[in-house]
Protein backbone atom coordinates (compact mmCIF):
# COMPACT_ATOMS: atom_id res chain seq x y z
CA UNK A 1 0.00 0.00 0.00
CA UNK A 2 1.27 3.79 -0.83
CA UNK A 3 2.12 5.49 2.63
CA UNK A 4 -0.46 8.19 3.33
CA UNK A 5 0.07 11.62 3.91
CA UNK A 6 -1.28 12.48 7.22
CA UNK A 7 -1.25 16.42 8.00
CA UNK A 8 -1.12 17.40 11.46
CA UNK A 9 -2.27 20.48 11.97
CA UNK A 10 -1.31 22.04 15.28
CA UNK A 11 -3.52 25.15 16.03
CA UNK A 12 -1.79 25.70 20.17
CA UNK A 13 -1.51 29.15 21.12
CA UNK A 14 1.91 28.20 22.15
CA UNK A 15 3.11 26.80 18.66
CA UNK A 16 5.61 23.70 19.47
CA UNK A 17 5.81 24.15 22.57
CA UNK A 18 3.42 22.89 25.46
CA UNK A 19 0.93 20.32 25.49
CA UNK A 20 -0.51 20.38 21.84
CA UNK A 21 3.07 21.09 20.51
CA UNK A 22 3.59 17.80 22.23
CA UNK A 23 1.15 15.80 21.17
CA UNK A 24 1.77 16.91 17.56
CA UNK A 25 5.44 15.89 18.07
CA UNK A 26 4.55 12.36 19.20
CA UNK A 27 1.75 12.71 16.88
CA UNK A 28 4.40 12.73 14.14
CA UNK A 29 7.02 9.82 15.37
CA UNK A 30 3.93 7.49 15.86
CA UNK A 31 3.12 8.19 12.25
CA UNK A 32 6.51 7.59 10.90
CA UNK A 33 6.01 4.11 12.91
CA UNK A 34 3.29 3.01 11.28
CA UNK A 35 5.26 4.00 8.30
CA UNK A 36 3.24 6.86 6.79
CA UNK A 37 3.88 10.13 5.43
CA UNK A 38 3.45 13.25 7.78
CA UNK A 39 2.95 16.89 7.04
CA UNK A 40 3.17 19.28 10.33
CA UNK A 41 1.53 22.30 10.02
CA UNK A 42 2.36 24.88 12.86
CA UNK A 43 -0.67 27.70 12.68
CA UNK A 44 1.57 30.06 14.66
CA UNK A 45 4.89 29.67 12.35
CA UNK A 46 5.06 32.28 9.36
CA UNK A 47 2.97 30.31 6.56
CA UNK A 48 3.68 30.25 3.15
CA UNK A 49 0.47 31.72 0.44
CA UNK A 50 -3.26 30.78 0.18
CA UNK A 51 -2.25 28.83 -2.34
CA UNK A 52 0.75 27.36 -1.05
CA UNK A 53 -1.46 25.94 1.90
CA UNK A 54 -4.18 24.57 -0.02
CA UNK A 55 -1.75 22.65 -2.35
CA UNK A 56 -0.14 21.44 0.56
CA UNK A 57 -3.50 19.85 2.35
CA UNK A 58 -4.40 18.77 -0.99
CA UNK A 59 -1.38 16.31 -0.96
CA UNK A 60 -2.80 15.00 2.82
CA UNK A 61 -4.63 12.24 2.76
CA UNK A 62 -6.35 12.86 6.50
CA UNK A 63 -5.89 15.31 8.93
CA UNK A 64 -5.27 15.27 12.57
CA UNK A 65 -6.34 18.66 14.28
CA UNK A 66 -4.72 19.62 17.46
CA UNK A 67 -5.79 22.50 19.75
CA UNK A 68 -6.20 23.39 23.13
CA UNK A 69 -9.08 24.81 24.48
CA UNK A 70 -9.57 28.59 25.26
CA UNK A 71 -12.75 29.47 26.70
CA UNK A 72 -14.44 26.18 25.85
CA UNK A 73 -13.06 27.19 22.26
CA UNK A 74 -10.09 26.20 20.34
CA UNK A 75 -7.56 28.49 19.64
CA UNK A 76 -7.66 31.71 17.50
CA UNK A 77 -4.62 30.57 15.24
CA UNK A 78 -6.94 27.34 14.41
CA UNK A 79 -10.09 29.91 14.09
CA UNK A 80 -8.01 32.43 11.64
CA UNK A 81 -6.89 28.76 9.81
CA UNK A 82 -10.72 27.64 9.84
CA UNK A 83 -11.90 31.03 8.35
CA UNK A 84 -9.23 31.52 5.76
CA UNK A 85 -9.84 27.62 4.32
CA UNK A 86 -13.44 28.21 4.18
CA UNK A 87 -13.02 28.86 0.91
CA UNK A 88 -11.64 25.31 0.51
CA UNK A 89 -14.65 23.89 1.31
CA UNK A 90 -15.75 20.62 -0.44
CA UNK A 91 -12.47 20.74 -3.04
CA UNK A 92 -9.70 18.56 -3.18
CA UNK A 93 -8.18 20.05 -0.07
CA UNK A 94 -10.82 18.53 2.14
CA UNK A 95 -13.31 16.25 0.29
CA UNK A 96 -13.79 12.73 1.61
CA UNK A 97 -10.79 13.29 3.72
CA UNK A 98 -10.78 11.91 7.28
CA UNK A 99 -9.73 13.93 10.39
CA UNK A 100 -9.66 13.33 13.70
CA UNK A 101 -8.72 15.97 17.00
CA UNK A 102 -7.07 15.64 19.48
CA UNK A 103 -7.67 18.54 22.18
CA UNK A 104 -5.70 18.99 25.72
CA UNK A 105 -7.36 20.98 28.54
CA UNK A 106 -7.22 21.72 32.09
CA UNK A 107 -9.55 20.27 33.70
CA UNK A 108 -13.18 21.41 31.59
CA UNK A 109 -14.29 21.85 28.09
CA UNK A 110 -12.33 19.42 25.55
CA UNK A 111 -14.93 17.14 24.37
CA UNK A 112 -17.24 19.88 23.73
CA UNK A 113 -14.62 21.50 21.73
CA UNK A 114 -13.67 18.28 19.91
CA UNK A 115 -17.18 18.11 18.77
CA UNK A 116 -17.19 20.97 17.54
CA UNK A 117 -14.45 20.70 15.28
CA UNK A 118 -15.49 17.35 13.89
CA UNK A 119 -18.42 18.97 12.60
CA UNK A 120 -16.61 22.27 11.38
CA UNK A 121 -14.19 20.11 9.62
CA UNK A 122 -16.99 17.74 8.37
CA UNK A 123 -18.89 20.98 6.95
CA UNK A 124 -15.30 21.48 4.91
CA UNK A 125 -15.55 18.15 3.14
CA UNK A 126 -14.24 15.36 5.82
CA UNK A 127 -15.64 12.84 7.81
CA UNK A 128 -14.83 10.79 11.38
CA UNK A 129 -13.48 7.49 11.44
CA UNK A 130 -14.33 5.44 14.84
CA UNK A 131 -12.24 6.02 17.61
CA UNK A 132 -11.35 9.27 16.20
CA UNK A 133 -11.48 11.67 19.30
CA UNK A 134 -8.91 12.41 22.38
CA UNK A 135 -9.14 14.55 25.07
CA UNK A 136 -6.19 14.53 27.26
CA UNK A 137 -6.26 17.08 30.38
CA UNK A 138 -4.45 18.04 33.34
CA UNK A 139 -6.59 16.89 36.21
CA UNK A 140 -7.18 13.06 33.88
CA UNK A 141 -2.88 13.45 34.23
CA UNK A 142 -3.10 13.98 37.57
CA UNK A 143 -5.57 11.34 38.43
CA UNK A 144 -3.53 8.45 36.64
CA UNK A 145 -0.71 9.76 38.62
CA UNK A 146 -2.41 9.37 41.73
CA UNK A 147 -3.68 5.68 41.15
CA UNK A 148 -1.15 4.13 39.05
CA UNK A 149 0.34 1.04 40.50
CA UNK A 150 -3.34 0.18 41.98
CA UNK A 151 -5.29 -2.86 42.02
CA UNK A 152 -8.50 -2.46 40.02
CA UNK A 153 -7.32 0.81 38.90
CA UNK A 154 -10.41 3.25 39.01
CA UNK A 155 -8.37 5.79 35.64
CA UNK A 156 -7.32 2.77 33.86
CA UNK A 157 -10.50 4.45 30.78
CA UNK A 158 -8.59 7.55 31.47
CA UNK A 159 -7.79 8.74 27.90
CA UNK A 160 -3.70 9.39 27.65
CA UNK A 161 -1.26 10.06 25.07
CA UNK A 162 -0.80 6.45 24.10
CA UNK A 163 -4.26 6.35 23.08
CA UNK A 164 -3.05 8.64 20.49
CA UNK A 165 -1.95 5.28 18.86
CA UNK A 166 -5.34 3.73 18.34
CA UNK A 167 -6.51 7.31 16.57
CA UNK A 168 -3.95 7.49 14.29
CA UNK A 169 -3.81 3.83 13.66
CA UNK A 170 -7.86 4.54 12.51
CA UNK A 171 -7.10 7.76 10.90
CA UNK A 172 -4.63 5.96 8.82
CA UNK A 173 -6.94 3.20 8.09
CA UNK A 174 -9.58 5.53 6.87
CA UNK A 175 -6.92 7.86 4.58
CA UNK A 176 -6.63 4.95 2.42
CA UNK A 177 -10.24 4.41 2.00
CA UNK A 178 -11.55 5.69 -1.65
CA UNK A 179 -12.62 9.05 -1.65
CA UNK A 180 -14.19 9.37 -4.95
CA UNK A 181 -17.98 7.58 -3.63
CA UNK A 182 -18.63 10.52 -1.52
CA UNK A 183 -21.22 13.38 -3.18
CA UNK A 184 -20.91 16.84 -2.29
CA UNK A 185 -23.69 19.00 -1.98
CA UNK A 186 -24.37 21.91 -4.25
CA UNK A 187 -21.29 24.55 -2.78
CA UNK A 188 -19.62 27.77 -3.97
CA UNK A 189 -16.98 27.23 -6.91
CA UNK A 190 -13.08 27.30 -5.83
CA UNK A 191 -11.81 30.95 -6.42
CA UNK A 192 -8.10 30.82 -4.48
CA UNK A 193 -6.74 34.47 -3.13
CA UNK A 194 -3.38 34.95 -4.61
CA UNK A 195 -0.97 37.06 -2.15
CA UNK A 196 0.26 36.10 1.49
CA UNK A 197 -1.52 34.28 4.12
CA UNK A 198 -3.79 36.63 6.34
CA UNK A 199 -2.60 36.69 10.00
CA UNK A 200 -5.03 39.61 10.78
CA UNK A 201 -7.44 42.29 9.85
CA UNK A 202 -10.55 42.67 7.29
CA UNK A 203 -11.12 38.58 5.50
CA UNK A 204 -12.99 38.78 2.65
CA UNK A 205 -12.56 35.23 1.17
CA UNK A 206 -15.41 36.31 -1.54
CA UNK A 207 -18.06 34.29 0.47
CA UNK A 208 -21.70 36.00 -0.81
CA UNK A 209 -23.31 39.78 0.19
CA UNK A 210 -26.58 40.09 1.12
CA UNK A 211 -26.91 43.02 3.12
Amino acid sequence: MTPKNIGIINGSLRGTTGNCGAVAKRATVIVHELQQQATLLTLTDPQPTIREVYELLVACDGFLVVSGVYWNNWSSPLQRFIEVTTAFENTPAFFGKPVACAVTMDSVGGIEVAARLQAVFGGLGCWSPPCSTLVLSRTGQEAMDASAGKEDDPNEDVWRMDDLNVVLQNLITAAAMPRNNWIAWPHTELVIADGPWPYNGPLDMGTARFL
